[in-house]
C-alpha cells in the first residue's frame, strides 16, 4: 500500500469538452513535479467515482443520509494518505471527507455565509490545503477546527526559458477578462489605430484566435499548448485577480494571485493589471514586479510604452524561479513532515 498518493482528475478530464479540459491542464503540470518531490504515486479518478461523489452530495444536501460511506468497503486498497487538488471548494460532504484524504482548495470563493459550508464539506479532512493567503488568514482568525496549512500556486518549471522569444502582436485578451480592463482596451483600440489586439472565442470544438480589427483568425487549437504559444507571440497581456471590479461575480471579493500572472511573465509579456493590495499579492511580491493600473490615461500611456518597448524577461525569470513548482515540494514536504505523513 501506497504512504502517499496523488489522486488525480486527468482521466476523467479526457472526457469532458475542450472548454472545461482546458482548465485542468496546469493542475495535471503540478501533480507531475510535486508527486516525484515528494514521493507519491499518481492515481487516477475514475468517472464512475466521480459521478458516485456528486450523487452521494446530492443526496447528503437533500435527505442528510451519508450514502458515500458505503465507498469505504472499496477505498481501503488505496493510499493511506491522499492529496488531491480541488479546483472549487466544495459545498456539501462527500466521499473525500475523510482523514485520509488532503485536499488542496485552489479557489475558495465562499461568503461569511457559506462559511458554514465549508466547515460541514471537509469536517472529517485532518489537512486542507488552501492556496490563497487570505483564506488562510481568515479561517485561522475564525479560529476554523479544521487544520489548515497555506500552500501557493505556481507555475511549472518547463514554461521558464532563458530563450528570448519573437513577439508578432500586441495585446493578447484569452480567458475571464476585468470589465474594466475590457472597455479600457475596446477605448484603446479606437484611439490607437495601430494597435493589434487578439482575442479568443471558443467555437466547434476548439479555441480560435482572431484579430479583433479585422477578424481574421491567426490560429486554432484546443491544447495548453498552443495557448501559451498564442501568450509568447504576444507582446502584452490583461491580467486580474479574481474579485476585481467584478471579474468573477462569484468571487464574493476574493483577490488570490492566480498562476496566469506567472504563465504571462513566463511567456514574456507586458502586463496590464488590475489587482489590490492584500496578504496573498504581498506573498507573492506581486507589487514589486507588476504595477497596478488605476486610471485609463495610465492604461493607455502603457499601452503605447510596450507596443515598443522590450519585456525585462530576465527580471521575470527572477520573480518565478522563486514561484516555480518545483520550489513548491519543499513547501509540501515541511508541511507533510509536520503531520507525520513523511
Amino acid at each position: 500500500m501506497d504512504n502517499i498518493v496523488l489522486l488525480s482528475k486527468r482521466e476523467i478530464a479526457k472526457t469532458q469538452t475542450n472548454k472545461k479540459r482546458h482548465c485542468f491542464d496546469i493542475i495535471f503540470e503540478w501533480e507531475d513535479i510535486l508527486s516525484e518531490g515528494v514521493g507519491a504515486r499518481i492515481k487516477c479518478r475514475s468517472r464512475r467515482e466521480f459521478g458516485f461523489d456528486e450523487l452521494c452530495r446530492k443526496i447528503k444536501k437533500c435527505t442528510n443520509i451519508t450514502f458515500y460511506e458505503l465507498f469505504r468497503v472499496v477505498d481501503f486498497q488505496r493510499g493511506k494518505h491522499i492529496i488531491m487538488f480541488d479546483a472549487s471548494t466544495k459545498h456539501y460532504d462527500g466521499i473525500y471527507n475523510h482523514k485520509k484524504y488532503i485536499p488542496c482548495l485552489i479557489d475558495y470563493f465562499f461568503s461569511e455565509e457559506e462559511y458554514k459550508d465549508f466547515l460541514i464539506a471537509y469536517s472529517k479532512n485532518k489537512l486542507v490545503l488552501v492556496s490563497n493567503l487570505d483564506v488562510y488568514e481568515y479561517l485561522k482568525e475564525k479560529k476554523c477546527p479544521i487544520p489548515i496549512e497555506h500552500f501557493p500556486l505556481s507555475i511549472p518549471d518547463h514554461y521558464i526559458s532563458e530563450v528570448k522569444y519573437k513577439k508578432e502582436y500586441d495585446l493578447i485578451i484569452a480567458g475571464r477578462v476585468n470589465p474594466l480592463l475590457e472597455k479600457w482596451v475596446e477605448k484603446a483600440e479606437n484611439e490607437i489605430p495601430e494597435l493589434v489586439v487578439i482575442r479568443r472565442k471558443y467555437e466547434d470544438g476548439k479555441f480560435i484566435y482572431y484579430n479583433s480589427r479585422n477578424g481574421e483568425v491567426v490560429s486554432e487549437g484546443n491544447s495548453r499548448e498552443e495557448y501559451f504559444s498564442m501568450l509568447k507571440r504576444s507582446k502584452m497581456a490583461i491580467y486580474s485577480t479574481p474579485g476585481m471590479d467584478g471579474t468573477r461575480k462569484d468571487a464574493n471579493g476574493w483577490n488570490q494571485v492566480t498562476p496566469r500572472i506567472l504563465e504571462q511573465m513566463a511567456a514574456q509579456c507586458h502586463i496590464l493589471a488590475r489587482y489590490p493590495m492584500n496578504s496573498d499579492v504581498k506573498w507573492y511580491g506581486l507589487d514589486s514586479i507588476i504595477d497596478n493600473i488605476n486610471s485609463y490615461d495610465e492604461f493607455k500611456g502603457k499601452v503605447k510604452k510596450y507596443m515598443e518597448g522590450e519585456v525585462d524577461y530576465i527580471k521575470y525569470n527572477k520573480f518565478l524561479n522563486t514561484h516555480k513548482t518545483s520550489n513548491r515540494v519543499e513547501i509540501l514536504r515541511n508541511i507533510l513532515n509536520k503531520y507525520g505523513y513523511l
